[in-house]
């Protein structure tokens, strides 16, 4: 079976993150957390609503109260031309491009079926001003 070739302007070196949608921290977290086994990690973004949780391999998965649909985040080789050629393509960015506090870049489109999708770098670029800590309850803050 031979290799399909990725387009040269978008290569997607893996899979960031997932984000799930919940209705009720208080009834559904403790599935991930304790059932599944997430660890949880500090949020590098603000809101109550989203909490950051990590795999025994580091994929993260983003548990978001509130949210009204899963996406997938891929982490892409090179940002910039990823982000060229979605807007090439027509499609619309519908959040972003946009920084996050440890430097990491993303940005948020539909794909033609609706599936919502988020294109990142890497994770942890820079050195996070102020030291941040998570709550059981997945809540970051900074101290």
């Amino acid at each position: 079976m031979s290799e399909i070739e990725q387009s040269p302007s978008v290569r997607i070196n893996t899979i960031n993150h997932v984000g799930v949608p919940i209705t009720d921290r208080s009834k559904s977290f403790p599935f991930y957390r304790e059932l599944a086994g997430l660890k949880l990690i500090p949020s590098m973004e603000g809101g109550d609503a989203l909490i950051w949780t990590e795999t025994q391999d580091h994929t993260m998965v983003h548990v978001i109260e509130g949210a009204p649909i899963p996406h997938v985040a891929f982490e892409v080789e090179d940002f910039d031309a990823a982000l060229a050629a979605v807007r090439a393509a027509g499609i619309e960015i519908i959040k972003g491009p946009l920084e996050r506090i440890d430097g990491q870049r993303a940005f948020y489109c539909f794909d033609p079926d609706g599936n919502r999708l988020e294109f990142t770098t890497a994770r942890n670029l820079k050195p996070i001003p102020r030291e941040r800590v998570v709550d059981e309850w997945g809540r970051t803050r900074e101290v």
